[in-house]
């Protein structure tokens, strides 16, 4: 069949179903092909073995007879039941006689003869051509050679009258070409019924192995928004089918939650930024109500600045939290040592100049606390904390950070403590959704994002997050994160 234009076998021909019941069929042909010549190689072998036996028995029957009785035998009874033929020639190669009387038999060329004498093993003679087959060659499957006249032959030289003569036995071979030639048209109509039978039931398991494909490409159809995953019970099928649905299950399922993930984005853009552009609209309509002085649009203009800061730094921390939700985890390839101490470090310079201005003091005491992880990741959930600590905690309050290690539950541990209002167990629960605020914390600064952003980076370290807290006593927030064994080995800490 020609190829299409794209140089691709027809769609037909390409289809799992076609290559199912093609190879099927085709594998059971060539299985069939191989046996039948194994068998018809093998069959020929054995009676071509057991004709060249009995012609070596006859000859040695005979020249056995000859030296006790001192004439030919009159019969050759070994080889009487196969049609077993004796000749003998003379050295000018003239037939002096054969055996038995009444059966004819070809007659040997002279080359023939005298090259057969020194061969040391039986030949086939072929006396329409006057010569002798190769070896192997007409064993072969497609030789079967029913309508040659062939003839199996055995020679030796042997004494008669004191004089050296060729003695030959022979036996014709039409019994063994007619049942090859049964047996291979036997094997031909047992390929070609063999073929019939695999297209036929190729095509029965072909329709039963692509029914689950048709079943999860029917069920495929049906995914939405609503509805993304595929029932596997509905489908009743085997292991190998399973694992597929799972697989895509769990691709529907990412897609679900980076859906879900690009909603929520949109929805919390929409919502926090709805405030700020409605503020910045009514500033800019009541200054062009009327003409005002130059120092008047100057002040509005910086209003509208700090809205667009406060809009910029509110989209930054969507678009942080929307690329942490997508983040897959950390793997092996991907970790680096980190020191939980230097990393309260880091975040207590970075927040210094925040804290100094509120006349906050931070007391630190900071022990290694190795794990594994992303550096600046690790330093952005200190930060959002000890951020939060002090946007919380009283002008000229302490704020405490501690790193230690906690050997009985095999974690590195940072804690971060302020002096706030504290939380009850209610808002304990709520304080890691995003937007939420403590009211409380209406008037200070924020968008309810610092907390969550914390709780993403834990979760993607495995780590786990503790809150002490009650009504005015202030708050202490706790994470551990998994120890790093192997580099605590070699911290020295005498």
């Amino acid at each position: 069949m020609a190829r299409l234009s794209d140089g691709r076998w027809p769609l037909r021909l390409r289809s799992f179903r076609f290559r199912l019941v093609f190879f099927s069929a085709l594998t059971i042909m060539v299985t069939i092909a191989i046996f039948g010549m194994v068998v018809f190689t093998l069959f020929t072998s054995l009676e071509i073995g057991r004709i060249d036996r009995t012609l070596s028995v006859c000859l040695e029957d005979v020249v056995s007879f000859r030296q006790k009785a001192g004439r030919l035998p009159i019969q050759v009874w070994e080889g009487r039941s196969r049609g077993v033929v004796l000749q003998v020639y003379d050295q000018d190669m003239s037939l002096l006689f054969h055996l038995p009387p009444g059966l004819s038999a070809p007659m040997i060329p002279g080359d023939l003869l005298e090259a057969a004498s020194d061969w040391k093993h039986p030949f086939t003679f072929d006396p329409a051509k006057s010569r002798s087959l190769p070896r192997l060659w007409w064993i072969l499957p497609w030789n079967y050679l029913s309508h040659r006249n062939l003839w199996r032959a055995s020679t030796t030289v042997t004494l008669l009258d004191e004089k050296e003569v060729f003695l030959v036995s022979m036996v014709p071979m039409v019994w063994l070409l007619e049942s090859r030639q049964l047996l291979f048209w036997m094997i031909v109509i047992a390929g070609i019924a063999g073929m019939i039978v695999s297209i036929a039931v190729g095509r029965l398991l072909a329709a039963r192995a692509i029914r689950p494909l048709k079943d999860i490409n029917r069920a495929l159809t049906e995914i939405s928004i609503s509805n993304m995953s595929i029932d596997p019970t509905l489908l009743g099928t085997g292991r190998e089918i399973d694992e597929i649905v799972n697989h895509i299950n769990n691709m529907l399922r990412k897609l679900d939650m980076s859906m879900k993930n690009l909603q929520q984005f949109t929805s919390d853009a929409s919502h926090e930024l709805r405030t700020p552009l409605a503020v910045m609209r009514g500033t800019v309509d009541v200054a062009l109500l009327r003409e005002r002085d130059p120092d008047y649009y100057i002040g509005k203009l910086q209003e509208l600045i700090y809205n667009i800061e406060d809009m910029q730094n509110l989209v930054g921390a969507l678009l942080e939290l929307a690329r942490l939700d997508d983040f897959k985890g950390l793997g092996l390839d991907t970790r680096e040592p980190v020191d939980l101490l230097l990393i309260a470090e880091d975040a207590i310079a970075n927040m210094e100049t925040i804290t100094q201005r509120r006349g906050q003091t931070v007391e630190k005491v900071l022990h290694p606390a190795p794990t594994q992880g992303r550096d600046a990741m690790v330093l952005r959930l200190a930060y959002n904390l000890l951020e939060n600590a002090s946007k919380h905690s009283p002008p000229g309050s302490k704020i405490g950070v501690s790193t230690y290690i906690d050997h009985e539950r095999n974690h590195a541990v940072i804690e971060i403590r302020d002096d706030g209002p504290g939380l009850d167990p209610e808002e304990i629960s709520k304080c890691f959704d995003r937007f939420w605020r403590a009211d409380f914390s209406r008037t200070t600064p924020g968008f309810g994002l610092g907390l969550p952003l914390v709780k993403r980076i834990a979760q993607i370290h495995n780590a786990l997050i503790e809150v002490e807290s009650g009504k005015g006593e202030g708050s202490l927030f706790r994470v551990r994160f998994p120890l790093d064994s192997e580099a605590l080995k070699g911290y020295d800490f005498e």
